[in-house]
């Protein structure tokens, strides 16, 4: 069971850390934990690859999420993640191919 408020990240449109909305101004967000993960293809074989990183690395080491999907543009992807989710102990860096956006629902 989450322990602190669901949220959702400021949808990203490119590669980028996630962040999120406090007090009216774009933060970026440090630990997570991802309970679901919603985003659309621009193009066929829209991907999203989520790192544990809090700058754009991306090692291999550091991905926990990694979605491929569509065989069109504007196919919609959406997953929940069961259980207490995947936690990100580092922040939430976001490798998007082929899509118009990514939203992640979690707490953070």
């Amino acid at each position: 069971m989450a322990t602190q408020n669901v949220r959702q990240t400021i949808a990203a449109t490119a590669d980028a850390q996630l962040t999120k909305y406090a007090t009216g101004s774009a933060v970026t967000i440090t630990k997570a934990r991802i309970m679901a993960v919603q985003a659309q293809s621009s193009a066929a074989d829209g991907s999203v690859k989520i790192y544990d990183e809090a700058d754009s690395s991306k090692t291999a080491a550091s991905l926990v999420f990694e979605a491929k999907w569509g065989t069109a543009d504007n196919s919609d992807f959406y997953v929940k993640i069961p259980g207490e989710g995947i936690y990100c102990k580092n922040g939430m860096y976001a490798d998007l191919t082929n899509c118009d956006f990514l939203v992640v629902t979690g707490t953070f």
